[in-house]
Parts: C-alpha cells; sequence; structure tokens
C-alpha cells in the first residue's frame, strides 16, 4: 500500500497533537489522534483507564487502535508517545504512514506540561524531571528506530514545525 498517512511519533509534549492539526490543514489530510480514539472507546480519560486498569490494558486499547488507524487513507496520525513500545504498532504504522519523530528535549517537556497534570499518569510522582529523563533515556532509541526523519522541535513555532515537516516529507 502507498503510505499516504503521515504518523507523529514522540515524547509526551513534543507537539503531536499541536502540530498535527496544522499539519493536516497544510497537506489536505484528516487528522487522527490515537489518544483521543481510545478514549471514545473507552469513555473514558487516558488517566482514568491507566489509574483504573493500569498501563498494560490501556497499551492493548493503543494496540487495538493502530491497527485500525493503519488502514486508513490521507490521514495524519498523532500517535501516544508510548506507541513505539510495541513493535507491532510500528510495523502497523509503517504500512500506510512515514512515520516523523518530533524530538523534544526534557527540559521543553517540563516546560510544555504544566507541574500537576493529572493527564499524564506516567509523570506522576515526586520527581517529574528524573521520570522525563528515565522514560524518554528508555525511548529515544525506539523513536530513531521507527523514525523515517526525526525533526527537533525545541524552540520552534507551529508554523517552524509543520515547515519542516513537509519540507522533509517532499523528499521522502
Amino acid at each position: 500500500m502507498w503510505r499516504t498517512n503521515v504518523a507523529l511519533i514522540g515524547f509526551m509534549g513534543a507537539g503531536k497533537s499541536t502540530v498535527g492539526p496544522a499539519l493536516a490543514a497544510r497537506l489536505g489530510k484528516t487528522f487522527v489522534e490515537t489518544d483521543a480514539l481510545v478514549e471514545q472507546r473507552t469513555g473514558m480519560a487516558i488517566a482514568d483507564v491507566f489509574s483504573r486498569y493500569g498501563e498494560q490494558y490501556f497499551r492493548e486499547l493503543e494496540a487495538a487502535v493502530v491497527q485500525d488507524v493503519a488502514k486508513s487513507r490521507e490521514c495524519v496520525i498523532s500517535c501516544g508517545g508510548g506507541v513505539v513500545l510495541r513493535e507491532d504498532n510500528v510495523s502497523a504504522l509503517r504500512t500506510s504512514a512515514i512515520l516523523v519523530h518530533l524530538e523534544v528535549s526534557p527540559q521543553a517537556v517540563l516546560e510544555r506540561l504544566s507541574p500537576r497534570s493529572i493527564e499524564r499518569p506516567l509523570l506522576n510522582g515526586p520527581d517529574r524531571e528524573q521520570r522525563v529523563s528515565e522514560l524518554m533515556e528508555r525511548r529515544r532509541p525506539l523513536y530513531a528506530a521507527a523514525a523515517d526523519f526525526t525533526l527537533a522541535t525545541d524552540g520552534l513555532c507551529v508554523e517552524d514545525i509543520v515547515d519542516g515537516v513537509e519540507e522533509r516529507l517532499a523528499r521522502q
């Protein structure tokens, strides 16, 4: 299948949910967000799914959503930050999408996410800085391996990121 989708991958706070709609508008594609689809299917916020059923259950739901979304065409897909934790997710996305890693520094993540954000269950705990660094360190090689290309987002506005992605897509 021709890869008509663009899948945005990267750590929470990288800008996937903000850049995605702007990129979709620019490219004339439909915007889809995997976390929003999980919330629609469960009727629950992601944080509630985590607290009630745990991360493993959430990852199962996420994988089912990714399998469905990978069958779509002409979409910009904003993926949850942990989508790369399962090779099946990456393989499914690769069938129809160019995978774009929006890279972000730990400092930018902490600046972009509110200090008491309950929407980020993986960051709950006493030392958010350490948790962000640990998670990013673990995921960085997975993002790099999955991505067709990487774009650093620190210090860039949405328009600059969209320009950068569009420019790189033209070379694919």
